[in-house]
């Protein structure tokens, strides 16, 4: 496996987060890259975790995408309207779900992943937790919001790939044992 493509994952997840270099090149060795005619690899599970600004910022890379195949794994039409369906934050706990089926139902996303120079992208998921507030009135508040780390991406693809971050960042709430998952972004991004 050639290290530059592990580079690339790597510096291209900076523009998010700072992450554990050798741990993420770890994770993305033993993981491996997605063969060409795999949608995706996912990733064991790994867990970065620090502390900036009163905001606890715990990074994982979950799965590795193929770009190579990012149109034929884009969902449209029927098969696009059901997993809307159910894979939605009322029904479905799972943020990789969620995360992972806004991002096949988004065409300009796909459009970035299929149009970049890179073979591949790595897709993490960033939970950031408010250090401060306790107690019934003052809860802490935690988001969840995707990373799609792309790399050689210019300036517009980059901006459809923040506008989708943005758009699906989750606010978790709720009580101990049943959370509660309410989307802060825009309901549907590129629909």
């Amino acid at each position: 496996m050639k290290n530059n493509f592990i580079d690339d994952l790597i510096h291209s997840v900076t523009r998010v987060v700072a992450p554990n270099v050798p741990l993420l090149k770890d994770v993305l060795v033993i993981g491996g890259m997605p063969e060409k005619t795999q949608n995706l690899q996912y990733l064991s599970h790994n867990r970065d975790t620090t502390v900036a600004r009163g905001r606890s910022c715990e990074f994982c890379a979950v799965a590795v995408i193929n770009n190579r195949r990012a149109e034929e794994w884009q969902l449209t039409g029927y098969p696009k309207k059901i997993s809307r369906w159910v894979f939605s934050t009322r029904w479905t706990r799972n943020p990789l779900d969620l995360f992972l089926n806004n991002l096949r139902c988004d065409p300009s996303v796909m459009a970035v992943l299929a149009g970049a120079t890179s073979n591949y992208t790595l897709l993490g998921i960033l939970t950031m937790t408010d250090l401060h507030g306790s107690g019934r009135t003052n809860r802490r508040a935690q988001y969840i919001c995707p990373v799609v780390a792309v790399p050689g991406i210019d300036a517009d693809a980059l901006k459809t790939i923040q506008a989708f971050e943005a758009a699906n960042e989750i606010k978790k709430s709720g009580m101990i044992g049943l959370p509660l998952y309410r989307k802060t972004g825009s309901q549907i991004a590129g629909t």
